[in-house]
């Protein structure tokens, strides 16, 4: 998978209220950062995110749509694994929806389960991104370092400009600030995809919060319940 789109990490998902990326700040240095990489193998954030969509031949809803989502991850490097409970809440009178995203790392692929349903998909993660990449990508360009409250807290900025091109489902604008120990702040996205064969305009702004190192209960994020073990792909 093109690192590019690996980067536009729970898009299609995850993935959350208003990023506010802070005010630049004239007086901070110049100097390009070192690309970072998250500083725990294992640790819980949780993710609150504004969405707007149009969608052109969708699974579950046609037409315009804005979402609120609530998302609570769990990154489980240790054991090549990444999970997301999702809560959305659709401004235009669908009824709230749960989620649940369990990616394996290694097999390149993501059950997609809705547990009030009681059913599942698994896809490939190459056409589902639903998270950040694990360090700043190399296709990440330095946008800058802003601050929050007076000046208490501070991030860098990287956005990458990902063209149209015909081998990548995804074109766009993505930025993504992280604070000094390269744990997430927020990020933001406009653009269109087609992953999935699903035609779709996004624009996204989402705020990380509540990041802690090791997973209390991974069993919480990582079980797949038992209905899913006939995958049943929606038409």
């Amino acid at each position: 998978m093109d690192h590019r789109v690996a980067m536009l990490a729970c898009l299609l998902a995850l993935l959350p209220v208003i990023f506010a990326q802070g005010t630049e700040d004239p007086d901070a240095t110049t100097q390009v950062p070192e690309r970072c990489c998250f500083p725990a193998s294992q640790f819980t954030i949780s993710k609150s995110s504004s969405i707007g969509m149009v969608h052109q031949g969708a699974r579950r809803f046609m037409g315009q749509v804005a979402i609120l989502e609530e998302a609570h991850a769990a990154y489980d490097y240790n054991n090549s694994r990444i999970a997301a409970l999702l809560t959305r809440r659709f401004i235009n009178g669908y009824p709230e929806e749960h989620v649940q995203l369990i990616e394996d790392l290694e097999e390149g692929t993501v059950w997609v389960i809705y547990p009030d349903e009681e059913t599942c998909t698994k896809e490939s993660s190459a056409d589902y991104p639903f998270r950040a990449e694990r360090c700043i990508s190399e296709y990440g360009e330095y946008w800058g370092t802003t601050y929050m409250d007076d000046k208490a807290v501070y991030t860098n900025t990287w956005g990458i400009v990902i063209p149209y091109l015909p081998e990548n489902p995804t074109n766009g604008v993505f930025s993504f600030s992280v604070g000094p120990n390269c744990i997430p702040h927020g990020e933001t996205f406009a653009g269109k995809t087609t992953a999935w064969g699903v035609r779709q305009q996004i624009v996204s702004s989402s705020g990380y919060y509540n990041y802690e190192e090791g997973i209390a209960n991974p069993d919480k994020y990582f079980t797949v319940p038992d209905y899913c073990t006939e995958p049943v792909t929606e038409n």
